[in-house]
This record gives structure tokens, C-alpha cells and sequence, in this order.
């Protein structure tokens, strides 16, 4: 476990700042500015969360979207497939959620490429068990794109949101590190296209499982597993300090990659101090590697230690990540 390896790090905070997979998060607060209601009554939650939690009688209904990155689209088409339903699913249980059934709107006018596509979704649809009830076709555009929703569920007791960290929170993260790197695209860690069914939902399911025992909760997505933390933090206007060389790392991958991978199933959680070592356990007990990195503090920056070295990562003064709550819009 730990991720130093003799990487500096400037470098490391160079590295993620710059990243493709945080500098595109910018742009999001400008048009939650415009598209976000300013009040509905069963809206729990939405801009900055990763999915919407509508109040509906003693359940909250979750409302996940994702759209594919063009790149990954061009390259892998099967996989650009797979991965709209995988996005989404880990979107859902990031907020102690369990998927219900999915839609999606698909617009290829390549009758290979749109094959490659849906049988990517297939793939998924049945790995993740999310039934694909219904979408929408342009199948006469000139480029190739897939977009998804995604309906889950959960309780009031179970709803984990990106905005509840706490002052004194620990910092927890916790991954699959059973996986492997997609071969051409080396920041997606595939943990789940060679296991069951029953492992992959399995593994999903802990969030939903130990979710009383959270504050706060984010699956590790397109900005790595540090930028996801930032955007943990900016929902909740905390900053936190982390230990790097404790952020759990399989062997023989490089730590930069690593830093900036996008996880099959991977999630950065706050709980009380008190809590860490049995949510931990918790995490382990599924097939996740979990462990305390860090801590919740107030104030509005990332800081970071590697070793002997300490910096920053993100002030929220200035950052902007696109989670900010929306009442501090």
C-alpha cells in the first residue's frame, strides 16, 4: 500500500491539476447557475452530487446522466458502451444507492460502430444487473455518441451525499485493486469485465450497505481518486489534509497513473474517527482494499503530505471543481 515511490510531489499536484479529467469539471458551475431550480419541494439533493435525490413517499428516488467522453468513443466503441451503463451504476451507489433500470440515447449513423456500441451496454446491462428499459436513436448523425440515465433508489437513512463531510471526518479510500488497465486507454481500471455478476454487484453493494455510517461519499471518477476528493470537498465547503503514501495502490503500477485512474469501483468516503476501522472492515469484507488517509478540516484547501513533503492541492477560494452546493451559487 502507498503510492510515494520516489514520485515528488510537485509533481504529483502538477499532475492532477492539470489533468484532463479535473480541468473539464470547471465549466459545470456555470450552467448549474442557470439550470438549477431554486426550489422544489422533494429535491434533497442535485448540482454537486452524483446523482439527484427526489423525495418519493419513504424512498428516495436517484437520477444519474453520463455521456461518454468522444475519445474513448472513437477508440473502443464496445467499451465506450460499457462503460455509460458502469458510470452510471457506480453514480447510484455512490449515494447508497441500488439501480433500478436505465435508458439511453444513442446517435451513430456507422451500423459497426453502433453494433459495437449496444453490445457494450448489453455487456454491462447484465454484469451490473440494470435492466436497459428504453432509450432514444439518431442513426443518421455524423459522429458517434452514447449517453445514459440511470434510476435507482435508496432510504432516507441510506442517502450518502457529496455535501455532509464533517470537521474531523476521516478520510476514507476505498478500491478494487483486483484489475487491470484497459489496453489503449491507460486511465480506465477495468475490476469488473472478468468478474461474476454476483462479485461486481456485490462489490457496488457496500455502499448501500454501510451508508448510515458515512457523511459523505463519491465514487472515484474521471478526475482520479484525489480529484474526486476535491470535489467531495468543495460540495461540503471543507478542506481536509491527506497522507498520499496511504491511499491504497496495487503493485507494479505506476503512481501517477494511478492517481488519475478512473476506478471500475472505487469510492473516497468521510465517516466519523470513531467509525473509520469498522467501515474499513466494512469495505474489506466486500473485496474493496480500504483505508484511512486522511482528515476532514475547516478551512477551504486540499493540503497534501508525501513523505517529508507537504503542499496543496486545491483552494476552493480559487478552484473549481464544478460541486460547489447550490446554495453557494
Amino acid at each position: 500500500m502507498g503510492v510515494r515511490l520516489f514520485v515528488e510531489l510537485a509533481e504529483i499536484i502538477q499532475r492532477v491539476r492539470s489533468y484532463r479529467g479535473v480541468v473539464r469539471k470547471a465549466p459545470i458551475e456555470s450552467i448549474a447557475r442557470i439550470l438549477m431550480p431554486e426550489h422544489h419541494g422533494n429535491l434533497l439533493a442535485a448540482t454537486g452530487e452524483d446523482s439527484a435525490a427526489i423525495r418519493h413517499g419513504k424512498e428516495v428516488l436517484l437520477l444519474a446522466a453520463d455521456g461518454i467522453i468522444q475519445d474513448l468513443v472513437d477508440k473502443d466503441p464496445r467499451w465506450a458502451g460499457y462503460c455509460s451503463v458502469l458510470v452510471n451504476a457506480n453514480d447510484i451507489a455512490a449515494m447508497g444507492g441500488i439501480p433500478l433500470a436505465a435508458v439511453n440515447v444513442l446517435s451513430c449513423g456507422d451500423a459497426d460502430v453502433r453494433s459495437r456500441l449496444v453490445n457494450g451496454m448489453r455487456d454491462a446491462c447484465d454484469k451490473f444487473g440494470v435492466p436497459m428499459v428504453g432509450g432514444h436513436l439518431h442513426p443518421d448523425t455524423s459522429y458517434a455518441a452514447v449517453d445514459v440515465a440511470m434510476l435507482g433508489r435508496t432510504t432516507p437513512s441510506r442517502l450518502v451525499l457529496s455535501s455532509g463531510a464533517k470537521v474531523g471526518d476521516s478520510v476514507v479510500f476505498a478500491m478494487d485493486l483486483d484489475g487491470r488497465f484497459t489496453p489503449g486507454i491507460p486511465y480506465s481500471w477495468d475490476t469488473t469485465s472478468r468478474k461474476s455478476p454476483e462479485d461486481v454487484q456485490s462489490r457496488l453493494g457496500v455502499m448501500h450497505k454501510f451508508a448510515p455510517m458515512m457523511t459523505a461519499g463519491k465514487d472515484i471518477s474521471n478526475p482520479g481518486c484525489l480529484g474526486t476528493l476535491g470535489m467531495l470537498l468543495e460540495a461540503s465547503s471543507k478542506g481536509a489534509h491527506v497522507e498520499v503514501d496511504q491511499i491504497p495502490m496495487p503493485a507494479r503500477e505506476d503512481p501517477l497513473q494511478w492517481l488519475l485512474a478512473y476506478q471500475g469501483c472505487g469510492f473516497v468516503v468521510t465517516c466519523p474517527a470513531k467509525s473509520a476501522g469498522r467501515l474499513c472492515s466494512g469495505f474489506e469484507s466486500a473485496g474493496l482494499t480500504a483505508a484511512v488517509c486522511g482528515r476532514v478540516k475547516p478551512g477551504s484547501r486540499l493540503e497534501l503530505d508525501n513523505g517529508d513533503e507537504t503542499g496543496v492541492l486545491f483552494d476552493f477560494r480559487i478552484d473549481r471543481l464544478g460541486c460547489r452546493i447550490p446554495q453557494k451559487i
